[in-house]
């Protein structure tokens, strides 16, 4: 009975777990995509073209989680991205 209600919950509980976006090279662009259209107004002239798909995954993360950061915090934080793979200064 406990193996029933064990297998059960973990049933029901692990579509509610979160999975990180990875991108690979061929949804890679459209992840790029997604992040500029729903990405702050302020971050839309950013070199996103540049990045690597490791760069794209991480600000997908960043916009996944906005709630989590003022717009300011979000801006600085997709900057700091772009800053550490070397394409702004």
């Amino acid at each position: 009975m406990r193996n029933l209600i064990l297998t059960l919950s973990l049933a029901l509980t692990l579509p509610m777990i979160p999975t990180l976006a990875s991108a690979q090279t061929d949804n890679c662009a459209q992840l790029r995509q997604t992040i500029v259209n729903t990405g702050p107004i302020q971050a839309r002239n950013l070199p996103y073209g540049a990045l690597t798909c490791d760069g794209v995954s991480e600000i997908h993360l960043l916009i996944i989680r906005r709630n989590s950061y003022s717009n300011a915090e979000l801006v600085s934080r997709i900057e700091a991205v772009f800053r550490s793979e070397g394409l702004i200064r």
